[in-house]
């Protein structure tokens, strides 16, 4: 793999792990201001997040397609040869 590929893989997978971290905190952000539960839940289980998202789709599914896009880039990431 060239300098260029290597260094693209680098900035895709990087960027894809901050916009998950994105999604999941905006996520919990929102299940906060619901309950301090759910808040407290979906901020120690992330399994959680995605159950949270499924009963309040309304209200989470912005945070849900930043985290899902994030999740793209790190799989597009590893696939330029990243961690391999």
């Amino acid at each position: 793999m060239t300098f260029f590929g290597h260094t693209l893989g680098w900035i895709v997978l990087a960027m894809g792990w901050v916009l998950s971290f994105l999604g999941s905190l905006w996520i919990i952000v929102v299940a906060w201001q619901r309950s301090v539960l759910w808040g407290f839940g979906c901020f120690v289980l992330p399994a959680l997040q995605l159950v949270y998202v499924g009963l309040h789709w309304k209200e989470t599914k912005e945070g849900f397609f930043l985290l899902l896009a994030g999740f793209v880039l790190v799989i597009v990431g590893h696939a330029l040869g990243v961690g391999s």
